[in-house]
């Protein structure tokens, strides 16, 4: 690999995105899989305009536009009778950049063979990173393998992309856990029904909700059913028996009953929390889940990520022109210095949403009664701030 050259642990959303936007700026990558296989479970997720600006920039608008539905907007309603709590459209005027809605494994799959077109990107799988030495140089990043031959790497730093159970975290000294929430997501996807507008639908209730929304260019609907649980199960999905969200699902709209009524093949997986890393330490950095996991009640998990890799590739990228290798250091510092009040403030806003979802009565009339005063433009007077970010550069 050609110099300047870095290791990124994890090849999910985050590690491709940011070994596209250093490729892009002409500095290598080896990203490690320690799976043996490249690619993401789960069911759906959505592209907000804040990350879909990089995603734009990273010309992938044309291949983002074959796999997605772009969202007209968002539906509230009540759980139990599937009543109208608030509708907020969405248009090009409000939204100049698109909320896309899509199948997380239709994401990956477009990042990756975007990686595997660029010539200074190499990919590893069925390794890990298990351990790193930092010199005055770089890094030193030794590796494990199930097959017992590992290896080391050397490089000018490394940046940890492997999501909430992060080693490269581990790595860094941070000694804190995740913690559970008491909740677990059930996902499933079904077969979309003639007339559903292209949006996202919310049903809040009584410590529980679930969110619903087109994807796979309309053919299907990604559902996330969200319930309180008793015990959590690490790694990120399990199969979900059909006959527990059935039952929980009793109590819901006949419309919401019905849609799930017609999924198979549930997913689910516990929510946990976790504090921010320190998102830098010497030549070593952490993107996404790794350095601020986000519970996914503002659907910004993967949209951070992907803001986390511009703003890093685009500091690396100056630092280097300025001061060369011996500025990595700086470089990541600066990078966690311009990531942290963003990133400890959607984790603070997911976490409301979520106690937001779930209020009993009677203090979910008290808010509903505020998110109708919210009006149609409430995405945009609520979130602008978030929706309307855009890299420095």
């Amino acid at each position: 690999m050609s110099a300047p050259h870095f290791v990124i642990a994890g090849a999910g959303i985050g590690g491709l995105t940011m070994a596209l936007s250093l490729a892009r700026r002409g500095i290598a990558a080896t990203v490690v899989e320690k799976r043996t296989g490249f690619g993401e479970t789960g069911a759906g997720l959505q592209v907000t305009s804040n990350s879909g600006r990089v995603l734009d920039a990273l010309d992938l608008a044309l291949p983002l536009k074959r796999i997605s539905v772009t969202s007209h907007g968002l539906m509230i309603r009540r759980w139990a009778d599937g009543s109208q709590v608030l509708e907020m459209p969405s248009s090009p005027e409000r939204m100049p950049t698109p909320f896309r809605m899509m199948k997380r494994n239709d994401l990956h799959t477009l990042l990756l063979d975007a990686a595997r077109a660029m010539p200074n990107i190499r990919l590893m799988v069925g390794r890990s990173v298990d351990e790193v030495s930092q010199s005055a140089d770089g890094v030193t990043v030794g590796l494990a393998a199930r097959d017992g031959v590992g290896g080391t790497l050397s490089a000018l730093g490394l940046i940890g992309a492997d999501g909430l159970w992060s080693r490269v975290r581990d790595l860094t000294g941070d000694a804190s856990q995740p913690v559970f929430t008491g909740y677990e997501a059930w996902r499933a996807v079904v077969p979309a029904r003639a007339g559903d507008k292209p949006r996202v639908t919310l049903h809040m209730g009584s410590g529980r909700h679930a969110v619903h929304y087109p994807v796979a260019g309309g053919k299907e609907i990604n559902i996330v059913v969200v319930r309180q649980a008793k015990e959590a199960r690490e790694g990120w999905s399990r199969d979900g028996d059909r006959n527990v969200v059935t039952e929980h699902l009793a109590g819901a709209s006949l419309a919401l009953r019905e849609l799930t009524g017609a999924a198979e093949g549930w997913q689910v997986w516990s929510l946990f929390d976790r504090k921010p890393a320190a998102m830098a330490r010497g030549r070593v950095a952490l993107i996404g889940d790794a350095a601020h996991p986000i519970l996914p009640f503002l659907a910004q998990g993967a949209s951070l990520a992907i803001e986390d890799a511009a703003v890093l590739a685009r500091l690396l990228a100056e630092t280097l022109s300025r001061e060369g290798a011996d500025g990595v250091p700086m470089a990541f510092a600066a990078y966690a210095a311009a990531r942290a009040q963003r990133v400890a403030r959607v984790q603070e806003e997911s976490r409301g949403n979520g106690r937001n979802y779930h209020m009993s009565w009677p203090l979910s009339i008290a808010r509903d009664f505020a998110l109708k005063r919210l009006g149609p433009d409430g995405l945009r007077s609520r979130y602008g701030w978030l929706y309307d970010w855009q890299d420095a550069a």
